[in-house]
């Protein structure tokens, strides 16, 4: 299992959260969205610490599904990157097959779920990992009969046991996802993406790729930029923008963004606006997709710059060019590696979804 420290696990993510708007300091409007996650986490990493020892912190992110109960002494660690599910206690095994149960059957809807408190999340008649997960039999895991016999078969055949720093022990479990389960969670979406792509006009698996790319389809994820959502929606930039384009005032709230349809929709939304505001007159097509990707990361001025610090020059310069060498530059000169990288990423997470009908 991994062991994160606070910074390394909810890394700066700025998904969808660039704007092309002046007069707007962002770095402050950062600063101020994260003082109350900063004094969040401070209080609930206490909890961890007190209880699995220094650098065992473990905290919902992106890709991360992580939840706490039994008054911290029990998780539940989903990694949607790495198709690994892993619980584990302090307590007695009574608890370890609880937490089992309730991970194996949630929800899809984060809604109203803390991820920073201890409780267990709602058993759903219609869980989330249905199809990613299958039992010792090789069935579905679909309700609390099939998933409570499996979590008795793990418990009485697969426990294992390791010491923390601080000198406990706890017990834990390891289930495995299926090979591809991230194309069974792509393809629980697929409907919801068709529908904001006829909407915006957009590529399908272009949406498909930043989602990916962005949350594995992990759809509690949260960065500690405070983006929300599947498609990584950062309510106080790119959500301001959205709900402006769409005559609203204010905000999208967190619980509006952890709402799959208003998140994928959201994301769209951001989408149409870098293709047809912030990069507008770049005539190239797939130069103007390669610099919608890096500017979903890091903003469209952040994109321009690197070709000119003037915009209709930084235009005119990419439409001199070829779509592989602005896709060159873009991943070689953009001054962020990690926009650098998500470039990349996501192109080539949005080839393999061309296939999807």
């Amino acid at each position: 299992m991994k062991k994160y420290l606070i910074a390394a696990l909810i890394p700066f993510l700025f998904a969808c959260g660039g704007s092309s708007n002046k007069g707007i300091n962002y770095d402050e409007a950062l600063s101020k969205d994260t003082q109350g996650l900063d004094i969040l986490t401070g209080q609930f990493s206490h909890n961890i610490d007190q209880i699995w020892g220094v650098n065992e912190l473990l905290v919902a992110s992106r890709k991360d599904y992580v939840k706490y109960t039994d008054s911290f002494y029990t998780r539940s660690h989903v990694s949607f990157d790495e198709g690994v599910i892993t619980v584990e206690t302090h307590s007695d095994i009574n608890r370890l097959q609880n937490a089992i149960v309730h991970t194996l059957l949630m929800g899809s809807d984060a809604k109203g779920i803390d991820l920073f408190a201890s409780g267990d999340v709602p058993i759903s008649p219609r869980p989330f990992l249905v199809g990613q997960v299958v039992d010792h039999l090789g069935g579905q895991i679909t309700n609390t009969i099939v998933a409570g016999n499996f979590a008795d078969y793990l418990i009485r055949n697969k426990l294992q046991t390791r010491r923390l720093s601080n000198g406990k022990t706890v017990r834990f479990v390891v289930i495995p996802m299926i090979a591809n389960h991230v194309a069974v969670r792509a393809q629980k979406y697929v409907p919801l993406v068709r529908k904001a792509a006829r909407r915006y006009n957009l590529d399908e698996s272009l949406i498909l790729g930043i989602m990916q790319t962005e949350s594995s389809f992990n759809p509690y994820a949260i960065s500690y930029a405070n983006a929300i959502g599947l498609m990584q929606v950062v309510p106080h930039t790119a959500g301001r923008d959205i709900f402006q384009m769409k005559g609203r005032g204010g905000q999208p709230s967190k619980s509006y963004l952890f709402d799959p349809e208003k998140n994928i929709d959201a994301g769209a939304a951001y989408l149409w606006l870098l293709q047809n505001k912030y990069l507008d007159g770049i005539t190239n097509p797939t130069s103007k997709r390669f610099a919608m990707i890096s500017a979903y990361n890091s903003g469209a001025g952040a994109v321009l710059r690197v070709f000119d610090e003037d915009r209709d020059m930084a235009i005119y310069r990419i439409n001199q060019l070829y779509p592989e060498q602005v896709y060159r530059i873009l991943t070689t000169a953009h001054p962020s590696s990690q926009a650098r990288n998500y470039l990349i990423k996501v192109d080539k997470a949005q080839k393999s979804y061309r296939v999807i009908r």
